[in-house]
């Protein structure tokens, strides 16, 4: 990282040394377009200039401005036209020999002076012309999906729709919903979410990231993932930031409404969907009557255990509305757009668990398995989400804004799952051993921001804006209740039961509550100045933040006896604690896992824009990012790292160089460091039940940092157009990953996030084409993604002298969640004269490794997912019009593989699954979600 520092430096040195040296030795014309009111520069606003019967034409650019180089001597004429804004008046003058001539045009908005005059053509920053623009002049690397395009998209949510980004796959939940992005192989951990540019706390009740479902994608103008940072942007992601740029306040009266319902196909009457009681107890009793006070079973419900299935597929629905206008002679925007969403999703999941430690016979690290599960989700997800913006133009040199985000999400999810003990392996033919449990969980996120923004032009030169801000998003599970009972099954000779003995009847009640709130301020000083005939533009700013985290659990565990028969009876079954003493809450073995955090951070950066040549743009800087973190748990006293701070600062340098090759290509290069926080949860001694494993925290986490290199083709044809091709590399230092590690005997084993020793690589290429032949069009986009780290593992062997023997050998392997190959693929058909858009889109992720194992060649891998949507919406009357979205067509299935080869299973191991169909791999999980319908109406005025 030291080496590359340097290098960078060197640059930025010579590049200034190139700037102050240079003069102007041609004739050029700059033309600078902004807005007459706000001063804002207006991007994208065609520039003509005319010489004779010559005529260029160009945008402008992030800065409102073009310069058109090499202009030979003469009269010339300059015209600027952008939609929504007065046409200007035509420029004309004479150009002297190796004369620089700057151009401002005040352009004055079309709807300030509409007295009898109707203006029927308005700035649109929700198509994809808008958004292909916004990538063509951006300083960094960066893709955008357009409003327009989200919106024919067969996707509800943001989480969904971040699949069709080049270079970005999803992990999905077990419903298979969309929950988390992993942009070019880079895990969740290593990506940042903003809104309106915003970071924004989580709701996760230990990370950092963001949940991508929790919001629905109809209420975005645009999303932004952003590959390469800037120094004026936040420098904690590695693997990229997305950005959710919500929908502004419109310059016009603007009002849309929709309307839609469906079914998943995965319910039906020999599948039903099952809900229960949506009203658990909200506080545990240690909560209401204090943590000394001793529980009893009346102090519980069983209310989430009260279940219903449904013979038939319940009914989806979703609602959207928007609402915008400008007020006070345009002075004043309004925006609020508001979505709901209640969606039925489910899985059935079948899987294997391994022991900690696997055998040495037959083969060495053979695994040897405990449990086999056979389960059925059903999920209810509803979703509401709600926005406003409010700006008010005071002046022509100042400007406020008012955002406001309030986003929730209840999430019922009922499981239940057969576990044959041992595999059915101490069963008979007509007997089965068997573990029935159902759990019930209620999972309420929410995230609410408030940002007040102002812009300010303190001169010709000197701009000034700034953020205050305050997020809090919070995380609640009230009252999971999970019952178990243990069943030994007698079956007549069609495998039917006919008889049921029952024993080990287990009871739990299980709260969590997360919150993690934010205050924040940010502020950028903003210079232009003219050297040599060339603009500069200097930036310096900030931001300070201070958080607040807690998270609270505790768990009461009831027996019923070992020998009593269940009849869908809770009250017939003595559920008590062992003893008094187990029910009261200071003595819960939960509590050492509540803990609090404080963090500050603050970062400061210088950055510099130029163009060195007239067609090299130079942006670089520094940033400098200083974290100081604390927490505290209520672990005893004789836990050590019961406590713990960590102070630790950054310096991160970036160089973006983008050569314009002609007016619609580019050529980009860029380099930058950046870093990832460890997740909070991670850092304390945690130790908590999780559905596969327990999970313990990790004092000794280290922050991640890492050097990151692109370089970009990019190409802009026209309308929706695009042809994009690139590179990256990454080299990252103290990776985190989670390792399943031995926690005592075989059989027990716990996931604990590590750093890796060595530094890992990361590194591939993306390419992507969108291109239409009249009404049809086509988009193809392919990621390739090589990582590579080396770390020791354990070996099983059986020597034919000494017995079973184990060795540490190095083995590399992949980053988790990274997969080698991702792409997508759609058909797209637009026809204005039919009033009908239709799209059948395909997503490609290639093998991934899942889950980490401390074993040689026994890590987890995802198969290749593949998934077939189509959608399509018909314009029935003018500004009313019908859509539909089918998600999964083809039913495509989550597995996970073992690279062992299943013949050395047992035949009762393979029978489980259904069917081992790679000779090689053993399948240790498969998860099927069928196919989602949704269709409804949309009106937009």
């Amino acid at each position: 990282m030291k080496h590359l520092y340097l290098i960078h430096k060197s640059l930025l040195f010579l590049s200034f040394g190139l700037l102050f040296t240079l003069s102007s030795m041609a004739q050029t014309i700059k033309v600078k377009v902004t807005d007459s009111k706000s001063g804002e520069p207006l991007i994208g606003a065609t520039i003509k200039l005319t010489r004779g019967k010559s005529t260029k034409v160009a945008s402008a650019n992030l800065t409102g401005s073009y310069s058109f180089e090499d202009v030979h001597p003469g009269p010339y004429k300059v015209s600027v036209d952008f939609v929504g804004y007065k046409p200007s008046q035509v420029f004309e003058g004479t150009l002297a020999i190796n004369q620089t001539k700057l151009i401002n045009v005040p352009l004055n908005d079309a709807s300030i002076d509409m007295d009898e005059t109707m203006i029927t053509g308005h700035a649109n920053k929700e198509t994809d012309r808008s958004a292909r623009g916004l990538e063509k002049n951006a300083p960094m690397i960066q893709n955008i999906l357009s409003a327009n395009t989200i919106q024919l998209l067969p996707d509800v949510t943001v989480a969904n729709a971040l699949q069709r980004v080049s270079g970005v796959t999803i992990q999905r939940s077990s419903s298979g919903e969309g929950r988390y992005a992993i942009i070019r192989g880079m895990d969740q951990r290593y990506n940042t979410t903003l809104v309106n540019g915003i970071k924004i706390p989580s709701p996760d009740n230990q990370y950092r990231f963001v949940p991508m479902d929790i919001f629905p994608s109809e209420m975005l103008e645009r999303l932004e993932v952003i590959k390469a940072l800037t120094p004026s942007m936040e420098g904690d992601a590695i693997g990229g930031v997305m950005n959710l740029a919500m929908k502004s306040a419109p310059d016009r009266f603007v009002f849309s409404a929709n309307i839609s319902g469906g079914l998943s196909t995965l319910f039906s009457s020999s599948r039903p969907f099952t809900n229960f009681n949506a009203s658990p107890n909200r506080n545990s009793p240690a909560a209401v009557n204090g943590n000394d006070y001793a529980a009893t079973y009346s102090d519980f419900n069983n209310r989430a255990l009260s279940s219903q299935r449904n013979a038939s597929s319940p009914f989806s629905s979703t609602a959207g509305l928007t609402i915008g206008d400008r007020f006070l002679d345009g002075k004043l925007g309004v925006i609020v757009s508001a979505s709901y969403q209640n969606i039925y999703r489910g899985s059935d999941s079948k899987q294997l668990t391994p022991n900690a430690q696997p055998s040495a016979i037959p083969l060495p690290n053979s695994p040897q398995f405990s449990d086999s599960y056979d389960r059925k989700y059903s999920t209810q997800t509803q979703r509401f989400g709600i926005h406003n913006k409010i700006d008010y133009i005071i002046d022509d040199n100042n400007k406020l804004s008012l955002y406001n985000l309030y986003i929730h999400q209840n999430e019922f999810e009922s499981r239940l799952s057969a576990d044959t003990l041992g595999l059915g392996l101490n069963s008979t033919n007509l007997n089965k051993q068997i573990t029935l449990s159902q759990r019930n969980t209620l999972t309420q996120q929410s995230i609410y921001n408030a940002t007040l923004h102002g812009d300010h032009k303190l001169s010709d030169k000197l701009r000034f804006n700034w953020d205050g801000v305050y997020s809090i998003a919070s995380r609640h599970m009230p009252d999971r209740t999970e019952f178990t009972y243990d069943a030994n099954q007698s079956l007549d000779n069609n495998h039917n039961i006919i008889a049921e003995i029952d024993n080990n009847t287990h009871l739990t009640h299980h709260w969590e509550d997360n919150t993690d709130k934010d205050i924040a301020g940010y502020g950028n000083l903003i210079y232009n100045h003219t050297i040599a005939g060339r603009d500069v533009e200097f930036a310096i700013g900030g931001l300070y933040r201070h958080k607040n985290r807690n998270a609270d659990y505790i768990t009461y565990s009831l027996t019923g006896g070992k020998s009593t028969l269940f009849n869908d009876n809770f009250s017939a079954i003595p559920f008590a604690f062992n003893s008094a003493a187990d029910g009261i809450g200071s003595n819960n073995p939960d509590l050492q896992n509540n803990y609090s955090v404080k963090e500050d951070d603050n970062a400061e950066y210088l950055q510099l824009k130029f163009n060195v040549i007239p067609k090299l743009q130079v942006l670089g800087g520094v940033r400098v990012e200083n974290t100081n973190m604390s927490y505290a748990t209520q672990s005893p006293l004789t836990v050590t790292q019961r406590s713990g701070k960590m102070l630790y600062t950054d310096v991160l340098p970036s160089l973006h160089l983008k050569y314009t090759l002609s007016d619609n290509q580019n050529l980009r290069a860029s380099y930058f460091a950046s870093i990832s926080r460890p997740g909070f949860g991670e850092l304390v001694p945690y130790k908590i039940a999780g559905q596969y494993y327990d999970e313990e925290g990790n004092p000794n986490l280290k922050h991640i940092t890492a050097d990151n290199a692109d370089v970009r083709y990019e190409f802009f044809p026209g309308g929706s157009d695009q042809f994009l091709i690139g590179s990256f590399y990454k080299r990252i230092y103290n990776p985190i990953e989670y390792f399943v590690v031995r926690d005592g005997g075989p059989s027990s084993q716990v996931i604990k996030p590590q750093n890796d020793p060595g530094a890992a690589t990361n590194y591939g290429f993306e390419a992507l084409a969108t291109k239409f032949f009249g009404e049809i069009g086509f988009s193809l986009n392919y990621t390739y993604t090589h990582s590579r780290i080396t770390t020791s593992k354990l070996l099983y062997f059986n020597d034919p002298v000494l017995g079973l023997q184990q060795s540490f050998v190095d083995q590399t392997r992949p980053l988790q969640g990274q997969a080698n190959n991702v792409g997508n693929a759609s058909i797209l058909y637009k026809s204005s004269d039919l009033g009908l858009d239709i799209q059948l889109a395909f997503v490609y992720t290639g093998e991934r490794l899942a889950q980490v194992s401390p074993y040689y060649n026994l890590d987890f891998y995802q198969h290749a997912y593949n998934q077939l949507d189509f959608s399509f919406e018909k314009t029935l009357i003018k500004k009313l019009s019908f859509y539909g979205k089918i998600n999964n067509i083809t039913n495509a299935a989550s597995k996970i593989y073992l690279k062992f080869p299943h013949a050395s299973l047992d035949a009762k191991q393979q029978e489980f699954l259904a069917k081992q169909d790679i000779s090689n791999q053993t399948l240790v999980q498969s998860d099927y979600y069928k196919t989602m319908f949704l269709g409804g109406f949309r009106y937009k005025f």
